[in-house]
This record gives C-alpha cells, structure tokens and sequence, in this order.
C-alpha cells in the first residue's frame, strides 16, 4: 500500500513538475513572440503616423501655393513693362498669408519685392532654372538669408499669360518649423526633412537651435553615431527614391530611423524615434504574461461556463454591430467622437466617401484641414460655427452644407453633435450624414412651388416674398430698382393665333428678359403678360451710374421683345411697355414701389407704348 501511494505521489510530482515546466516554456514563448509582434507592430505605427505627418506638411505647402495662386491673378492682364504699375500691384500683397513678403520674378532673375525695393538677382539659383525650364512652381532646396541674414524659404508659382514671370513667396525659417514642426510620439521624438543629396532643410530636434543648410550624414556621424555604414544605406535608399528603416548607436542609445519620400522637390522626412520609446511601451510585458497565463492556467476551467456565455453574447453584439456598421454604410453616415484634450477624431462607419480614408483614427488637424478644403466655398462659415459650438458646451450643433466629395461631386451633408465633459476629459460627439438626396428633393419642391410653370420664372408670390425680404432685411443705403413689364397687343396674339402660339410668346419673353439681366436680379411672371424684375445694386453704384444703366436695360428690353408672331397668313406685332421705380427715392416698400412703376407704366401705355419710363426721372 505504502509503495502504491509512493508511486501516485510520484507519478503526481512528476505531472505537476511537466505541468509547470509545460507553463514556463509557454510563457517563455509567448513572450518571446508578443514582444516580436509588439515591436513590428510600434514599428508600423510609427511609419503610419510618419506618413500622416507627410500629407499634412504637403496639404500645408499646396496651401501657400493656392495663396500664391490667388495672388498671382493680379499680374496676369498686366504690362509687365510698366515698371511703376508692378511696384503698385506688388505692394498691394504685403501681409498676405504667412509669407515674410512676396516678390514679382521676371525671366532675367530680377524681381521687387512687396515693400517695393528690387530682390536680389537669383537667375543661377537651381530653383529658379527648374522653374523657367518647368514653367511650374517650384521650391528652394535650401535654406537661404535674406538681407536680413534671417534664414528663408522660397516658393516660386508661374504667372499666367505671362512669359516667365513668377510669384515668390519667402517664409522666415521660424514660420517654416512652426508650420512643418509637430510633437510626435509623445514629444519623445524628432524629425528631418532633407534634400536627397543629403542637405538638412529643416530639424525640429532642439526649438532653441536652427538646424540647416547642414550635411545630414556628416551631421549624424558628429553626433556621436558609431554606424557609418548603415547611414550610408540611407544615403543609397534616398538616391535612389526608397523608404526603409534602421537602427543606429549612438552616445545617446540605440534610435529607430525612419524614412521616406516627402513628394515635395524630392524631399524625404526622417523620423527618429529612441528604441526607449518602444521598450516602455513593452517593459511590463513580461511580468503581464506570467501573470496572465498563471491565472488563466488556475481558472480556465471554472469561468469555461462564463466564458461561453460570454462569447455568445459577444456574438450577438458583433452581429448588432455589423449590421449597424451596413446600415450606416449604405445610408453613407459617420458617427464620430472629437477628443478635445488628444486632438484625434474616432470615426464609426464609411470615412472613404468624406475622407478618402479607411482608418477611423485621425488627428484633428487632418480632419479640419480636408472640411476647410473640401467644404462649399459659400459654407466656409459652417467651420467657425462648428468651432464656436464645441467651445460652448452648453450649445448643440446642427448644419447642412455642401461637400466635394472624393469623386469631385459637391454632396449635401447634415452634421449634428454636442460637447459632453466628465472631469477634465472633454469630447465632442456627433454625426455627419449624406442627406443630398433629401435636401435636392426639398430644393426640387420648393422651386416647383416658387416658380411659374409657363416661364420658369418666379411667380407673384414667391416674388412679393423675396422683394419685401430684401428691403427689410438687405437693402440698406443700397439702390434696387422695381421693373413691371407689359406686353403690348398679347390679347391679339390669343384671339387671332390661338393659345399655343401665346404662350409661346410668353416662353420667349421669359428667355429674352433672362438674358438682359443678372443672375443676382430677381425675375417673375406675374401672370398673363405681364413680367415683374428687381434689381439689386451694390453700395458702390451712385445714383447717375444706376440710371445710366437703366436707360441702357430699357432701349434693351424694348428692342429685344419688339417681335412678329404669327400663324399662316397673320401677323401680329408684339411689344413692350415698360415702368421702373428706383428704391429709395420712389418708395421705401414695395407696394409704394410697385404703385410708382405701375403709374409710370401707364404713362408709357397713354403716350403710345413701346417704351420705358423711369419715374421722377
């Protein structure tokens, strides 16, 4: 009996023995293996972020480019040769943008400046060559110093229908680190950009120190890095247009270097994370995975039950979940959460159509950057409402406008959310959904409804509305001017040429006002033959200028509706009587408004029709 138990309680020493040996090698394995996967894993997060900072940079550059673009307008139409006309227009662009000052280049390397005074001559300058070869814009590859001896930045953009004539713009090289510089891996971190031969354009390393015009390798291997040949396979991988990573000693410690093309002038960004970084996040894992499979290995059997429950609820969670996820897609709606203090937006459902993106993780600066580019330029005020409201916490958001999306089609949109604070954690959560349909089918309904179905044009009531609103709310010192139009002999036209050819009349009358007036006029059928047009001037129009015009509209609408209609062997001629009143001086309403262009109408009709009266005139 005793030699029985002797070998139970050895069979069971030596089956707890295999079972904790069995544990440890686990263990062992597994760590070994998490932290392979955690360190390719920080690898490719840091290559996401670095290609995330890449776009931003690039999106801020075709920015200062776009403001160069705007400038360059001016100089388009203009004789070049006049060389105070230049220096006048020039000066107009002082203060533009973040620029330090902008200049006008001509094709022998000479320019002037927006404080007027001539630009050093920079006809051999590389940038400059590439730009008269290219006709394109283009950007310096060096830092360079201005009179000043203020390190700067050039961009050059061409202006059109000009030959060789360019629009630079210099940044102060301060202005260039805060618009390319950003606190990346937890400020733990710093970047390069570079030239591909090597030349440092900007370093965010030390903010008290400039770093540039600088040999990148050079500057490394004096740095204290003890690994010259693998900074020369960065030297071949950027000569040759190649991304990749390495590892480098240096007094410092080991640091992760990543690279990869920047698309601008042949640029690369170079981040340099210290290997710290990763091992912090990965120090703990260790004690974690014993931990973790010692209480798993102890419990696994008793929570199996829980665990089953678990996976079936989780089950039917992920299903809710998926066939959320659909419904949101096919309805083309984002629900989103804005972490106020990160400054990152997490995104649940479709970002391609708003983003051009499958990620669901973005930086905020990303994200404001695509709406202020993408938004309607005529909604651009729904950016500040929307930052207005997330300031105001007590204030919920809720706005339609028009987005480009990534197919180039501007969409309706409808953003809702509010701000929710637990504690310092303050976020921002909402929706944004494709409503075009809806808002195209309202507009669809609304213009049906404001609109004359003969003409086209809007019909009394929608035009009494419009009328009344601008004069309340609009007019102000400005001019408009009420125009009642009357169609002479159009009776004769429905008795002798039937109906058809009447309205026929009527669509050709319509056509022909349209093409008098502005789309900023607002033009209606007020019913029968007669037509009714406001104009709209601005403040910068006096009262000769507008007559003027009015005269001008008049002989126009009178010869232009002058017309024979007719039917086999009958004619009838058409023309046109017309009365306007001038806001203010004829009336501060609309019916007073419209009672003088009426009267003025009949005494065009009294003295012989066919022609226009322009009261108190």
């Amino acid at each position: 009996m005793t030699s029985k138990k002797l070998l139970k309680d050895s069979l069971l020493i030596i089956s707890f023995i295999f079972l904790l040996f069995s544990i440890l090698t686990t263990m062992f394995i597994f760590r070994i293996r998490m932290e392979g996967l955690l360190n390719e894993r920080s690898r490719e997060n840091i290559s996401e972020v670095q290609k995330l900072y890449s776009e931003m940079i690039k999106n801020k550059f075709s920015d200062q480019f776009a403001l160069l673009d705007g400038q360059s307008k001016f100089f388009e139409n203009l004789d070049i040769n006049n060389q105070q006309k230049v220096r006048e227009t020039i000066m107009l662009t002082k203060g533009i943008g973040d620029f330090k000052k902008l200049g006008l280049i001509r094709e022998d390397g000479t320019g002037i400046d927006c404080n007027g005074k001539n630009l050093p001559v920079i006809k051999n300058k590389e940038y400059f060559l590439a730009a008269m070869a290219s006709k394109a814009q283009s950007i310096s590859n060096r830092i360079e110093l201005d009179e000043n001896l203020e390190p700067t930045l050039t961009l050059l953009y061409p202006v059109k229908n000009q030959n060789s004539v360019f629009l630079s713009g210099t940044f102060s090289y301060n202005v260039l680190k805060k618009m390319a510089s950003f606190p990346i891996f937890s400020g733990e971190s710093y970047f390069y950009i570079v030239a591909n031969n090597g030349n440092i354009i900007l370093c965010n390393k030390d903010k008290n120190k400039l770093i540039y015009n600088v040999n990148l390798y050079d500057y490394i291997l004096n740095s204290g890095c003890t690994d010259g040949h693998l900074l020369k396979k960065i030297k071949i991988d950027i000569l040759n247009n190649r991304s990749g990573q390495i590892e480098l000693n240096g007094t410092e410690g080991k640091k992760l270097m990543i690279y990869s093309p920047l698309d601008i002038n042949d640029w690369y960004i170079i981040s340099v994370v210290p290997k710290t970084y990763i091992y912090n996040q990965q120090r703990n894992i260790n004690l974690l995975v014993y931990i973790l499979i010692t209480i798993v290995s102890f419990i696994m059997a008793v929570f199996s039950f829980l665990i089953s429950i678990i996976i079936r609820k989780n089950t039917a969670i992920k299903k809710d979940n998926e066939r959320l996820t659909i419904a949101n897609n096919q309805a083309q709606t984002l629900i989103f959460e804005y972490d106020l203090n990160k400054k990152t937006i997490d995104f649940s459902g479709d970002t391609q159509f708003m983003l051009g993106t499958d990620k669901k993780h973005l930086y905020s600066d990303f994200v404001r950057a695509e709406l202020f580019r993408r938004v309607h330029s005529d909604d651009k005020n729904i950016i500040n409402h929307l930052e207005n409201s997330i300031k105001d916490e007590t204030n919920t958001f809720s706005a339609e406008f028009r987005y480009k999306t990534y197919s180039n089609d501007f969409i309706w949109v409808r953003m809702t959310g509010s701000t929710v604070k637990d504690g310092n954690q303050k976020k921002f959560i909402g929706s944004i959904s494709n409503v075009n349909a809806q808002i195209l089918h309202e507009q669809e309904l609304k213009n049906l409804a404001e609109r004359d179905k003969l003409s086209n044009l809007l019909n009394k009531t929608a035009m009494e509305h419009k009328i009344k609103k601008y004069i309340s709310s609009e007019a102000g010192n400005k001019f408009c001017v009420l125009i009642i139009i009357d169609l002479d002999n159009f009776k004769s036209i429905n008795d002798k040429l039937g109906h058809m050819t009447g309205d026929m009349a009527i669509i050709d009358t319509a056509k022909k006002i349209s093409l008098i007036f502005s789309e900023k006029d607002y033009l209606s059928r007020f019913g029968g033959d007669e037509f009714c047009i406001l104009m709209r001037f601005s403040e910068r129009f006096t009262k000769e200028e507008v007559y003027k015009i009015l005269k001008e509209k008049g002989s126009s609408l009178c010869a232009i509706l002058k017309e024979d209609y007719f039917n086999g062997d009958t004619t009838v001629q058409v023309t046109a009587s017309i009365g306007m009143a001038l806001y203010p001086d004829s009336g501060t309403s609309y019916e007073e408004l419209f009672k003088t262009a009426d009267e003025a109408l009949y005494s065009v009709k009294q003295n012989g029709k066919d022609n226009y009266k322009i009261a108190g005139f």
